[in-house]
């Protein structure tokens, strides 16, 4: 009886049985004046701004709800025994046993990890602006669906984790968001920064919109309409093929997924997917971006023996790009990218398998440093375009490929497309992908691609596409099916 009394004054404390009051309406009966503030200049009452209630926490936790679920489908290696090795009867089982006092996880994962995602949770119902113990309930809230539905989903629930997410998060969380927000009263950039650094929350919550911050322009995106300005409006007319970068930048969120389907042995098919980031500058002239990759194997023979269906973190891509010529109908700009040593597990030699499939191999290469400048230009005449790219990789501790240190590949293309004036503002291309080892000791150093595809939309844009290897080693590819989409802005 006491613990539920200490929930119902929680709940009551947290979401109270009134709203606030607004412009011209009268406070409930019995209920304090003292919500608003007096406006010396208008001689009146100014109320505050309604904070949000139970509807909002309950949409606020399905959303998060969501997101967790998108973001394990993501990170986890081994999906199907994480995943989708369960049933109904499992499930059940697992949330009607009790907890697991000993759970099998190490101290750091128990008593850091866990933690410091009680803290996300409780910054994130902050930043949707719940108050605290509105915040500190949610942690709890998000605590528990973890444990009963998604790890329950394969496992019994962990008292420890039960415990410690919310019991040390919510402490960690509201020190976290003092600091965070005693740094964003100075000035400077560096105090910004560590006002970001200590609640991440804030580059990607604003007036309760989920976006994420430009660090270019300063920007939300999505936080306001998409408008198509001059230079937005030309990089949306070139369609945004698979593999080419365009000369101008263009503001993006992308998901990405290919299926290579392998012919005879191995067999099976290579799975690979990614994030993609892209900032740009408020003209559009000038932009930064960053890659997210994971491969991975189905029913794949390699080195004589099955590989484990699953995935593996790749090197991450971190790239800028600027346009330095522009004429009446001709744009040219440059980049570089690099490539990150981020793919730091493969015990399961699922990376090794991937890297046959030579195309994308700096971003699946353990251990290995790659950069790359390039240069990239567009042709356009009505709604039909025509761009190209030239690149040079230099790949840096890439033994694992064949041996050799160092690698060096040069990368071009060339793509035509055409905008429909259609609605949908569908678009159509064709793109031609070449790959030559200049250092490889394998005769056939080239690879050659041809890839048609199309795709809709202009703030969000699904696309689809078909690769074809011509020659080159990349050949026991019988072909790839690509599908991509982008949320804009």
């Amino acid at each position: 009886m006491i613990k539920l009394l200490v929930v119902l004054v929680s709940l009551f404390l947290a979401f109270p049985p009134y709203p606030m009051a607004r412009a011209g309406q009268d406070l409930p009966q019995g209920s304090s004046s003292s919500l608003n503030q007096v406006d010396p200049e208008f001689n009146g009452l100014v109320p505050k701004p309604d904070k949000p209630g139970f509807r909002e926490f309950v949409h606020d936790t399905a959303l998060a709800y969501i997101m967790w679920w998108a973001g394990r489908l993501f990170y986890v290696r081994n999906k199907n025994d994480r995943i989708f090795n369960t049933s109904f009867s499992d499930w059940i089982d697992h949330i009607t046993d009790p907890p697991e006092v000993e759970d099998g996880d190490s101290f750091v994962t128990n008593y850091v990890y866990h933690p410091l995602f009680g803290a996300a949770y409780y910054l994130f119902y902050r930043g949707m602006e719940h108050g605290i113990i509105a915040s500190a309930i949610g942690s709890v809230v998000m605590s528990t669906l973890w444990e009963y539905t998604v790890e329950g989903l394969v496992e019994r629930a962990s008292l420890p984790d039960l415990l410690s997410t919310p019991g040390l998060g919510v402490p960690l969380g509201i020190m976290l968001e003092n600091i965070s927000s005693w740094f964003e009263e100075r000035d400077g950039s560096a105090s910004r920064f560590m006002a970001y650094l200590t609640n991440p929350t804030k580059m990607f919550i604003k007036n309760r919109q989920i976006g994420v911050l430009n660090p270019l322009t300063g920007s939300f995106a999505f936080g306001g309409p998409f408008v198509i300005e001059p230079n937005k409006a030309e990089v949306l007319g070139m369609g945004y093929p698979f593999f080419l970068e365009p000369p101008l930048s263009l503001g993006r969120i992308k998901g990405e997924f290919e299926v290579a389907s392998l012919k005879g042995d191995p067999g099976g098919e290579f799975i690979f997917y990614s994030l993609r980031f892209d900032f740009p500058s408020s003209d559009n002239r000038y932009g930064i971006y960053i890659e997210i990759p994971y491969a991975g194997v189905n029913n794949v023979d390699f080195g004589g023996k099955r590989i484990d269906d699953g995935f593996e973190f790749g090197n991450i891509m971190w790239g800028g790009k600027g346009l330095f010529f522009e004429s009446a109908g001709a744009k040219l700009g440059g980049g570089l990218e690099m490539v990150t040593p981020t793919a730091f597990k493969d015990n399961k030699d699922r990376l090794k398998a991937v890297l046959q499939f030579r195309r994308d191999f700096p971003l699946y290469l353990r251990k290995a440093l790659t950069l790359t400048p390039y240069i990239s230009g567009v042709m356009e005449k009505g709604n039909i375009s025509l761009q190209s790219n030239l690149g040079f990789d230099l790949v840096f501790n890439a033994k694992e490929l064949e041996s050799d240190a160092l690698e060096s590949r040069v990368k071009y293309g060339m793509v035509a497309g055409v905008d429909l004036p259609v609605p949908t503002d569908p678009k159509v291309f064709v793109e031609f992908n070449g790959y030559t080892f200049i250092s490889s000791k394998d005769n056939g150093r080239t690879d050659l691609f041809i890839t048609p595809g199309f795709r809709f939309g202009k703030k969000y844009s699904p696309g689809f596409g078909l690769q074809i290897p011509i020659t080159g080693a990349s050949s026991l590819i019988a072909a790839s099916f690509l599908f991509d989409f982008q949320a804009r802005f």
